[in-house]
């Protein structure tokens, strides 16, 4: 296939501060240390399955909108309509974009990541290169105060003062070499006088994220660095199977953009995109008047509200293309009902398509209508985009399950294609600020691990209670363990202490009592004694994602045991590990955690 510069139509250059910066990043990333750099640091956001890096800006007077985002918005040069939707989502309090104030703070999205592209993108902030110091010692005169040398005074003396340390240490070393370099004049720091005027490092300037750039592999003050050059890399070569001179529409408004967005596609509107015939001239497709979604996976689906394209039917171009589909649609439809019609034809009628893996206790299962298969943004592994329509914004997926499956390469999509819905609400930015609440249960031994469940319930626990009971014609004496759960409901339980007929002589009498065997798993144990007891409990309870129908959902499975209690709350047992996001998503629907911990040193609780 090959492309027809009809319009002379090329892909935008990238361009923009955020690309020097990243470049700056990527050279001293991969070049080891190389003197003296400013960093500065940059907010992660989430926003629909993507980090966002955001450039926390405070409005200054004189300041609009178009203004700033020209100046700093990257993903802006992509697509404008798409950045307006995330600077929208992630700026709640900005009512309207045409009327910012002085002095608010906003978020402005630069760039869409995939997983792990910085160090510590999983906190909400990295720390990037932003300009190369090319003079530290500039750098370190605003860092500096001038200081009249006293009789007494020694270099060493008042380095220690500032810097902390003994004489040959870390800390003295680097205030020494930054003396040095701010008094050049001091040809021997041994050698000083009284009255003398000379400049001190401020102390301060340790607390400065570029402090430790600013010194060489050998420890001494970087010099001047020559200035980087940017590197370039090739274009892409262009897909097989279609030649097109289209343009990307990058500014557009309306539900067909916005469906090609939810599907991972973009939609070409403008120009004229070349189909190849087996013979003859290429099949010319004007997209002024029958749009394409030129999806990430190498299909496209023509929009028409006709019966023919090009005046060419539907069914004759639908079996000429293998990855062309003609999607009809009504005059005027929403993005709902072109999302529906899209993917009616792509998964010709193949029914739900599901995902699933394990995750230590939990067994995560995923259905959705659509599944889009294809790599990472780097290509380094598999990534899936799972596509659903909802009706209602309150069906959306619990955001900490979308940013746990997206750290899975599984991205969570859902339309509204109910147009008489409630406007959808900004997406949640989900963000883990502490550790989830968990109570640890004691479960290093049988005994124990009974003990801890019967402190962490509440229920009333006594081990080597005396019991009597008749035994081959007289009344024998033995020693059990008790567990009362309260209204009467008590059992005896025995961990192998007992033999013969004892327990068969036990229950003549009236009393409840199991034997707990040695080699079974914790969850096993406390389903054995709520059993016993006739309460009420949930083995291998399923949790969903989304408050709407299993149909089309994301289940949470998790290998425990759920257990209400008197407080009206729920508790989930466990032993193996939850991944935390979960874990917060189990925590919103009130439930408490308590998780088994069967290692030896445990303590309990």
């Amino acid at each position: 296939m090959r492309m027809k510069s009809v319009l002379g139509w090329r892909h935008p250059k990238t361009h923009g501060i955020f690309w020097s910066i990243l470049m700056a990043y990527l050279f001293f990333a991969h070049s080891g240390p190389h003197g003296a750099m400013l960093l500065k640091d940059y907010v992660v956001r989430y926003d629909r399955g993507w980090d966002i890096l955001c450039d926390p800006y405070q409005v200054q007077k004189g300041d609009w909108v178009l203004k700033i985002f020209r100046q700093k918005g990257e993903i802006a040069h992509e697509d404008f309509r798409e950045f307006l939707g995330i600077f929208s989502r992630l700026n709640p309090h900005v009512k309207d974009i045409d009327r910012i104030r002085p002095g608010q703070i906003v978020d402005i999205p630069l760039k869409k990541l995939a997983q792990g592209n910085f160090p510590g993108q999983s906190t909400g902030v990295v720390t990037i290169p932003f300009v190369m110091i090319n003079n530290p010692r500039g750098m370190l005169e605003k860092h500096t105060q001038t200081y009249t040398i006293k009789r007494g005074d020694t270099v060493s003396q008042l380095i220690a003062k500032r810097f902390g340390g003994r004489y040959g240490n870390l800390t003295y070393n680097q205030g020494l070499k930054l003396f040095q370099a701010m008094n050049p004049h001091v040809k021997d720091t041994n050698r000083i006088y009284a009255g003398q005027k000379i400049y001190m490092p401020d102390p301060s300037i340790r607390e400065k994220q570029w402090y430790a750039n600013l010194f060489d592999a050998e420890g001494n003050v970087a010099q001047r660095q020559e200035p980087l050059q940017a590197t370039t890399r090739p274009a892409p070569a262009a897909s097989a199977g279609v030649t097109r001179t289209a343009v990307p529409t990058q500014n557009s408004r309306g539900p067909a953009a916005e469906a090609a967005t939810t599907m991972g596609g973009r939609l070409l509107e403008k120009g004229t995109y070349f189909l190849p015939m087996k013979q003859g001239q290429d099949f010319e497709l004007d997209l002024s008047r029958f749009p394409m979604i030129d999806l990430q996976n190498g299909s496209k689906v023509i929009l028409s509200t006709e019966s023919q394209v090009m005046n060419v039917d539907l069914p004759l171009i639908q079996e000429y293309w293998d990855n062309v589909k003609v999607v009809k649609i009504p005059e005027n439809a929403s993005a709902g009902e072109i999302f529906e019609a899209v993917l009616s034809s792509i998964s010709n009628g193949a029914g739900t398509n599901r995902l699933a893996f394990e995750d230590g206790a939990a067994s995560i299962g995923i259905t959705a209508k659509w599944i889009q298969s294809g790599a990472s943004g780097d290509g380094s592994v598999p990534q899936h985009v799972c596509i659903t329509p909802i009706t209602s914004a309150v069906q959306r997926t619990h955001a900490a399950i979308v940013r746990y499956l997206d750290q899975n390469h599984i991205i969570i999509r859902e339309i509204l294609t109910n147009t008489s819905a409630t406007p959808d609400n900004p997406a949640a930015d989900f963000s883990m600020h502490a550790s989830p609440n968990v109570v640890r249960i004691d479960g290093s031994d049988q005994r124990t691990l009974v003990e801890s469940f019967a402190r962490s319930m509440a229920f009333h626990y006594s081990p080597n209670t005396s019991i009597s009971f008749p035994y081959a014609g007289i009344q024998v004496k033995a020693l059990s363990n008790l567990f009362s759960f309260g209204k009467g409901r008590e059992i005896l339980i025995d961990y192998g202490d007992l033999y013969g007929d004892a327990i068969k002589a036990i229950k003549k009498t009236g009393l409840n009592i199991i034997q707990i065997d040695a080699k079974a798993p914790s969850v096993d144990i406390l389903q054995q004694l709520l059993a016993a007891a006739g309460l009420a409990y949930t083995r291998s309870p399923v949790f969903y994602g989304a408050n709407r129908s299993a149909e089309f959902n994301t289940a949470i499975t998790i290998n425990g045991l759920l257990i209400p209690t008197s407080r009206g709350a729920n508790r989930l047992f466990f032993e193996k590990q939850i991944p935390d996001l979960i874990k917060y998503f189990i925590q919103d629907q009130g439930v408490q955690l308590a998780q088994i911990d069967t290692s030896a040193d445990s303590k309990t609780p």
